[in-house]
């Protein structure tokens, strides 16, 4: 999905730059591009953001269940609990790392979409 979202972010700046070059140099920019690819962005925004809410569901959970099992780490003392401390930990940070970066490529469609409704009114 990540591969996916940079696709796009990359797609849809290289169309906006294609898109203002050919304004300055005649005047008109390939208008049915546009919408199509606004289009486009639009329908794999929802994608997007659908999984975003389900990494962040996953991500809190896992925080959540570092927390209650470090707090029964602390109250048992039981040496054998921080495996599954280390296990959890192993497993939260990739999914941290993966949801910053999702959260910012969509935060980036966001800003991209926004650009190009702004050439569409032009």
């Amino acid at each position: 999905m990540a591969k996916k979202l940079r696709e796009l972010i990359e797609e849809a700046e290289a169309f906006i730059s294609e898109y203002d070059q050919a304004l300055r140099k005649d005047g008109t920019g390939d208008k049915s591009r546009l919408l199509s690819l606004l289009s486009y962005m639009n329908r794999w925004l929802l994608y997007m953001q659908h999984e975003r809410l389900i990494h962040l569901i996953v991500t809190v959970l896992f925080a959540l269940a570092m927390l209650i099992v470090f707090g029964v780490f602390v109250l048992s003392g039981a040496m054998y609990i921080l495996a599954l401390l280390a296990l959890i930990l192993v497993l939260l940070v990739p999914y941290i790392v993966h949801y910053f970066h999702l959260e910012n490529g969509v935060q980036k469609m966001y800003t991209l979409i926004d650009e190009l409704e702004k050439r569409k009114g032009q």
